[in-house]
């Protein structure tokens, strides 16, 4: 399990909000295909590979549709795809709940960690990080930008942005103004880093207050 609930839990909430769009599409066709498997990696990042957590996501729905073969009447298609999606909706949703109990338990406040014993942390275990099947997507990204940088002063000075830009991030309510500065930093320094950091942006940008 990741440490990073708060974002697991908005990957998939992301992917359910896909699903309004993908209900609109041909049953079975490259949207929804695209769909599920890229859904069902984001479930092995959470959990790990050949989880019984994807094996259950893939699953959904399927034990009573058939309607997969040409044979069927486009109608029953339809439905049964229709009915699939719905399954899998509410399996995601479970996954979240899930998460969020997991998340209550632990009693774990993302706003509240101490930065300077985080920074220590992508001080000295970089390579760790990279090899670690339990980091987040979002610091495992930031680990990979981190570990391309040779210059000692360059690198403190991205450590303390992106580290800044992370926190904000993972706050319940994150401000665009406290945002902006590491953001506009991110975007200085190189169009490739910006581009990798970008879709936890876009995952948490629901929260933000300003």
């Amino acid at each position: 399990m990741i440490d990073d609930l708060e974002a697991a839990s908005q990957l998939i909430y992301m992917q359910i909000k896909d699903i309004a769009n993908i209900i609109t599409k041909a049953p079975y066709g490259f949207e929804y295909t695209f769909w599920e498997d890229f859904t069902a990696k984001i479930i092995d990042r959470i959990y790990g590979n050949e989880s019984t957590q994807r094996h259950g996501f893939e699953q959904a729905g399927r034990g009573g549709c058939f309607s997969v073969f040409e044979s069927y009447s486009e109608h029953q298609r339809r439905e049964d795809f229709i009915e699939i999606l719905n399954c899998k909706k509410d399996y995601l949703e479970n996954l979240i709940s899930a998460l969020e109990h997991r998340q209550s338990a632990m009693a774990y406040n993302p706003a509240e960690e101490n930065q300077p014993d985080y920074a220590a942390h992508f001080y000295n275990n970089l390579e760790s990080l990279l090899k670690s099947e339990e980091v987040s997507p979002l610091d495992r990204t930031i680990a990979e930008i981190l570990s391309r940088i040779k210059e000692p002063s360059i690198l403190h000075e991205a450590r303390a942005n992106l580290l800044e830009l992370r926190l904000e991030m993972l706050t319940a309510a994150p401000s665009w103004t406290r945002m902006k500065k590491p953001m506009t930093w991110l975007i200085g320094f190189g169009k490739k880093e910006f581009f990798s950091i970008l879709p936890f942006i876009v995952v948490y940008i629901r929260k933000i207050v300003d």
